[in-house]
């Protein structure tokens, strides 16, 4: 394998910038970086990936419930995981790269914005639902590909989130900054392992207007709310949330663009799951919800649109129910006829003795359109005509010849159904068991003649 070179630095670093003081922190929005490759593996590890310590770098390491970035070195070699270890960060990349050399990362740019999106709404909305009149608070939160949760410590009811929600996208629409400082104290939520550089923390801020919000509660004041708003030297920003953190984060709420809450589930104690959008994912799942409303109102036969799938979907059910009470009156109807043909053939072939015995005798019935609600039926009424009786076997199977479906061999002889049984799974693909009525599942029914016939021979061996 090829190790990716370029020229070596007359003076290279011999320690890392510690997690806390990246590049990729202090400056989120810079998308390329020239650093120094320290140290490098000489061998993958089991994700066949090569680990890579460089002295700087603009992907994030994995922490805080936002993961890691990805990203290229030299634009050939993929970065695929970035991973802090203490305060030091492990790039885990596609090839091998010579230490003492340059480099150029270049981080994926539309991965980094969505997390950045993300991790900053979340700070934005656990700072909302915690204020007093909400009083809800984030215990924990997490992030994965298409959408975020909050945990929160009680369930809100829907007006607060309603109000919330508001309250949100006003603050991203007064574009309030978001500001990065340091504190010496050490948070208690910080892992263990994590030692602030300096005996300094990240701290992340957002920013909110209280004269605005004054002025905008008087409504002879809106004016005066209007103009602060246009002169940032008269603006008294302060906290609205203040937590530590050392994840990247837009430098101010409009690059957030919006937030859009879900919806939540009730999980441990009075607590919640709430699932929330931000930014573009936003926008996605308005798009990929607009199609599938174009879709559905195809499958649906309602051009009405989507005000009207309602209406469509109850009657749909309603049909369906009852059509499915007419199939099920109808399956009842043939299988009581089929019941009695059985019956006349058993007196024929099979008669009843007077010691209560009967002559071997198989029964097969496969229908294609039925399913296991059918052979159940159809054992349910020989067990009610008292025809599962000596050594006649029943074998009935449904589904079609290609796909399969339910089986069920039944007899009075618990020993005689289950060899039938196993003559039978040498010729079909078929997988069950039970006492007394052996019931199963296949894959297809090819064979089924076969296995038939040679469960027929099977029975007369063993009853000679």
């Amino acid at each position: 394998m090829t190790v990716a070179t370029t020229t070596t630095t007359t003076s290279t670093p011999t320690s890392q910038i510690p997690v806390g003081c990246l590049t990729c922190q202090h400056s989120p929005y810079l998308k390329t970086l020239t650093t120094s490759v320290l140290a490098c593996s000489t061998k993958p590890n089991k994700q066949n990936l090569y680990e890579v310590q460089l002295q700087d770098t603009i992907l994030f390491p994995e922490g805080g419930g936002q993961p890691c970035d990805h990203g290229t070195i030299n634009d050939t070699i993929e970065v695929k995981n970035v991973q802090r270890v203490g305060t030091s960060h492990i790039h885990h990349a596609t090839a091998p790269v010579q230490e003492g050399t340059t480099v150029d990362l270049k981080v994926d740019w539309k991965r980094r914005f969505d997390h950045m999106q993300q991790h900053s709404g979340q700070h934005l909305l656990t700072a909302v639902f915690e204020q007093p009149e909400y009083g809800c608070d984030t215990v924990a939160w997490g992030m994965n590909a298409t959408r975020c949760h909050i945990e929160l410590s009680k369930i809100p009811t829907p007006e607060q989130i309603q109000q919330v929600e508001e309250r949100t996208n006003l603050y991203i629409r007064r574009d309030y900054p978001i500001r990065i400082t340091f504190a010496e104290e050490r948070p208690a939520s910080l892992p263990k392992d994590y030692v602030g550089p300096n005996g300094v923390y990240r701290v992340a801020e957002i920013m909110q207007d209280l004269d605005i919000i004054a002025a905008e509660q008087d409504p002879l004041d809106g004016p005066k709310a209007q103009e602060l708003l246009k002169n940032d030297s008269t603006r008294g920003l302060v906290p609205l949330d203040y937590n530590p953190c050392c994840g990247t984060h837009v430098k101010s709420l409009k690059d957030l663009q919006c937030v859009k809450v879900l919806h939540y589930e009730k999980i441990r104690g009075n607590n919640c799951r709430l699932f929330f959008v931000v930014g573009q994912r936003a926008l996605n799942m308005l798009q990929e919800n607009h199609q599938l409303t174009r879709d559905l109102a195809n499958v649906l036969a309602a051009p009405g649109g989507p005000e009207t799938y309602l209406d469509t979907v109850v009657r749909t059910q309603k049909q369906c129910r009852d059509q499915f009470k007419l199939l099920k009156a109808l399956f009842k109807e043939l299988a009581t006829f089929q019941v009695r043909d059985w019956a006349k053939e058993l007196e024929e072939k099979s008669p009843l003795q007077q010691d209560g015995s009967a002559a071997a005798h198989i029964i097969a019935a496969h229908r294609v359109e039925a399913e296991m609600d059918y052979l159940v039926l159809l054992t349910s009424l020989l067990k009610e005509q008292d025809l599962i009786r000596g050594h006649r076997i029943f074998i009935l199977s449904a589904g079609d010849v290609k796909e399969g479906g339910p089986m069920i061999i039944t007899g009075q002889n618990d020993d005689l159904v289950k060899k039938v049984a196993t003559e039978v799974g040498k010729f079909v693909e078929v997988k069950g068991g039970g006492k007394g009525r052996w019931q199963g599942k296949s894959k297809s029914w090819k064979g089924l003649e076969e296995a038939i016939a040679a469960a027929n021979t099977l029975l007369h061996s063993e009853t000679a």
